[in-house]
């Protein structure tokens, strides 16, 4: 039971990027292209804002449970990595929860610290296996995150393709969610 804590967060980008296809789908002139995910919960379409909250809430419970799967299998290996999982799960909560406009929607910016997520992670990992994959796309799925941010925070994201360039984001951040779950229970297996 303490394993599937860790393996079901292998399908979070099934569950993040299916919720805002779906959602789109439902949604009044919406553009995945042009226009940030958390647009979809204040679209015209309650349809849409239903299913975008259920779906950002879907995510966040994925993020506590694998946070707590951490905790479970690892003991205290992974406790900063737990924590800082969590609270991106807990700023997820708030994005559903907040509109857009409302500086709670991104619970004021807490969840920037995801871009010191990967390299905590490898920090902690040290030594449990030696494995220079996980540590190179760690890296640079580190390095990613703060670029977007960078970019986001500067406005140097193009304002036609932000929608394009956040779904990138996600694709980099739920990719390596899904990529160390999938590392981490295989681990779990081994042992």
């Amino acid at each position: 039971m303490k394993q599937l804590l860790i393996k079901q967060a292998i399908f979070l980008p099934i569950i993040y990027f299916g919720s805002i296809i779906i959602s789109g789908f439902f949604a009044n002139e919406y553009s995945h292209l042009g226009q940030h995910a958390s647009e979809l919960g204040i679209n015209s379409s309650k349809s849409a804002v239903i299913l975008f909250q259920a779906g950002i809430v879907l995510t966040s419970i994925s993020l506590f449970l694998l946070a707590l799967g951490l905790l479970l299998n690892f003991k205290n290996r992974f406790l900063i990595s737990s924590i800082l999982i969590f609270a991106f799960g807990v700023t997820f909560i708030f994005g559903a929860i907040y509109p857009i406009n409302s500086p709670w929607h991104g619970f004021y910016g807490f969840g920037l610290f995801i871009m010191i997520l990967p390299f905590v992670f490898l920090y902690e990992f040290n030594n449990l296996i030696n494995n220079i994959t996980i540590h190179r796309i760690s890296i640079v799925t580190g390095f990613l995150m703060f670029f977007y941010l960078w970019l986001m925070i500067s406005r140097l994201d193009p304002i036609n393709y932000r929608g394009l360039t956040q779904r990138l984001f996600g694709i980099v951040v739920f990719g390596w969610f899904s990529y160390i779950s999938y590392r981490l229970n295989k681990l779990i297996k081994e042992s």
